[in-house]
C-alpha cells in the first residue's frame, strides 16, 4: 500500500470524531486497537473494535460525497494509522465501469443505513429490561445454576483471576455470556484476552481462551460481559451441544 503520511496517537486520542466533515480520506490501522463509537440519545455505545490491518473512512470515499462522519474512532494504547493516497485511489475508482461505481455507491449508503440501526438497538439495550426481558432472565437455567466461572488474563507476567457466573453459552461453543463482579474498564476493555474454565454439571472442566466482545457495566465492579471463544475446537462443541440438549429434554 501506498500511503501519503502516517500519523501516531496516544491512547484515548480522537483519530475521528462522530460529527465532523469528512474528508474522504481511507485510513489503514498499522499499529494498535481503535474503538468505534456512537453517542445515542441513551450515551455512548461501541459499535466496534478495529484491529491491526483494518481499514476505515472507506464509506464516504465509496459513496463518492462528503458529509458528517457518523461515529467516532479513538485509539486504545499507542496508534499507528496510515493515510492512503487519496489521488491514485480517486483515479483508480474513475477506471471502474459507471454500473461498478453504483453498486459500490449503493454499498457503502446501506452500511451507513446498518450503522445507524445498529447503534439505534445497542441503545435500546442499553434501557431497563421490560417485563419480558426480566421474565426471561429469572427463567434462564443456566443463570438459575449459578454455574461459576473462573477467568485469568493471557498477559505474561500479569495475570490476574477473576470471578464470573455463567449466564448464556453459545449452542455452537463459540463463546459465552457471564457476570463478573470483578469489572474495571482497565482490566476488563473489548478485545482483553482471557482463559475461561468453568464446569457444567456431569461434564469435565472446560478451559478454552476468549476475548471479550461486549461489556456492559451495571455498577460497582458488577458487569454483563460477552465472551468470544478464541480457540474453540469440536470436543468443546460436543460437550457444550449435549449439555444444553440434556437441558432442554429435561
Amino acid at each position: 500500500m501506498e500511503f501519503e503520511r502516517t500519523v501516531e496517537y496516544q491512547d484515548g486520542e480522537l483519530i475521528l470524531m462522530e460529527g465532523g466533515e469528512s474528508d474522504r480520506n481511507i485510513y489503514v490501522l498499522l499499529e494498535g486497537q481503535a474503538r468505534v463509537t456512537k453517542e445515542t440519545d441513551k450515551g455512548q455505545v461501541t459499535l466496534a473494535l478495529l484491529e491491526e490491518g483494518d481499514i476505515f473512512g472507506e464509506v464516504s470515499f465509496l459513496a463518492q460525497k462528503y458529509g458528517a462522519r457518523s461515529a467516532s474512532i479513538a485509539a486504545r494504547g499507542n496508534v499507528k494509522i496510515g493515510i492512503l493516497d487519496r489521488a491514485k485511489l480517486s483515479n483508480e475508482y474513475k477506471n471502474l465501469s459507471p454500473l461498478f461505481q453504483k453498486i459500490l455507491k449503493d454499498l457503502a449508503e446501506r452500511f451507513s443505513d446498518t450503522t445507524a440501526l445498529a447503534s439505534r438497538l445497542a441503545a435500546r439495550r442499553m434501557e431497563r429490561p421490560s417485563l419480558e426481558r426480566r421474565e426471561t432472565k429469572r427463567s434462564n437455567p443456566l443463570l438459575a445454576m449459578r454455574i461459576q466461572v473462573t477467568y485469568v488474563t493471557l498477559e505474561l507476567g500479569a495475570q490476574q483471576t477473576y470471578q464470573g457466573v455463567l449466564m448464556d453459552l453459545a449452542r455452537t461453543g463459540m463463546g459465552l455470556a457471564l457476570i463478573t463482579t470483578s469489572f474495571s474498564e482497565s482490566s476488563h476493555p473489548l478485545g482483553a484476552k482471557f482463559e475461561f474454565q468453568f464446569t457444567l454439571p456431569g461434564k469435565p472442566m472446560i478451559r478454552v481462551p476468549g476475548q471479550i466482545v461486549w461489556v456492559r457495566a451495571m455498577g460497582g465492579q458488577k458487569a454483563r460481559m460477552g465472551v468470544k471463544f478464541t480457540d474453540p475446537n469440536p470436543y468443546l462443541r460436543k460437550l457444550v451441544e449435549e449439555f444444553l440438549q440434556n437441558f432442554t429434554d429435561q
